[in-house]
């Protein structure tokens, strides 16, 4: 089996016409992008098994069938009524999806967001829960529905509104954390410390993996003693990572140069090599 890089899904790279067929059901720009309907869409550039990082941020709202999906190694399973949003660098990569599967989706460069204070909204967003998962209530369903039925229809209307789209956008989100706040308020034991503590350090690694290899630059990010991330890290990720995961393909997903390098980081994370680790499952 040959190793997949991932490839990088840009708002640059999406604006090429050629890999849809019909280019109606989306707005692309340099640094904002909705999809009104992926099926309607018809694109040729996702395939299963292929991992691919994120460069902007993005909100997924799953209109019918299902998906299995995998982000930043932590596996989904989405439905209708489910919304994603999913911070910036992000690897995802999808495992499984039924024939009628459709989404709408929303893709915005920090730079577009017009919130003063917080330089990346979805990372502050995703801050507290890592990654941000809902299945909606039949009311917030509709709640959100009328934004994204609002925000196609402001894009349809030329010129392109941007003022309108950024204040939309940005509404959309405050809606959507206080969606995600008052879950973790009625189900506070729905991700513990140590899994919140996991998700933000895979995070942190999708992110500055290629210049820092060092325990103690993720532990300062976390504001983590380098010991209590090292305990963590065996603790959590027996919970979420995923036995049938090779370790090239963990190397490639995080974007490690190759699987010796990842396997020697792994060590000094947790103490014991990829392989070791699985022998103990």
């Amino acid at each position: 089996m040959g190793q997949k890089e991932p490839i990088e899904l840009a708002l640059k790279l999406l604006d090429n016409l050629k890999i849809v067929r019909h280019n109606e059901h989306r707005y692309i720009s340099s640094d904002f992008g909705f999809v009104n309907s992926f099926v309607k869409m018809e694109t040729t550039l996702f395939s299963l098994g292929q991992p691919y990082r994120i460069k902007e941020g993005r909100i997924a709202f799953v209109k019918q069938g299902s998906a299995r999906i995998l982000i930043n190694l932590i596996e989904y399973t989405i439905q209708p009524g489910y919304i994603a949003v999913i911070a910036p660098n992000s690897i995802i990569q999808i495992t499984e999806v039924s024939p009628d599967f459709d989404m709408q989706m929303i893709a915005a460069d920090h730079n577009f967001l017009p919130i003063s204070g917080k330089d990346d909204f979805f990372s502050y967003l995703l801050h507290h829960q890592k990654n941000i998962i809902l299945l909606l209530s039949p009311q917030e369903q509709q709640q959100v529905e009328h934004y994204f039925t609002l925000t196609w229809g402001v894009l349809q209307e030329p010129p392109f509104r941007k003022e309108a789209i950024q204040h939309l956008l940005a509404s959309l989100l405050y809606y959507l954390e206080y969606i995600a706040q008052n879950s973790i308020e009625q189900n506070p034991a729905q991700l513990t410390r140590q899994e919140e503590i996991f998700q933000r350090f895979i995070s942190l690694v999708n992110t500055h993996s290629k210049k820092e290899r060092n325990v103690n630059f993720y532990a300062d990010k976390l504001c983590l003693t380098p010991r209590y991330l090292n305990t963590v890290i065996r603790q959590a990720s027996q919970q979420t990572e995923h036995s049938n995961l090779l370790v090239y393909q963990v190397s490639d997903e995080l974007n490690f140069p190759n699987p010796s390098f990842f396997s020697k980081f792994f060590k000094r994370m947790t103490g014991m090599t990829p392989h070791e680790y699985q022998q103990t499952k």
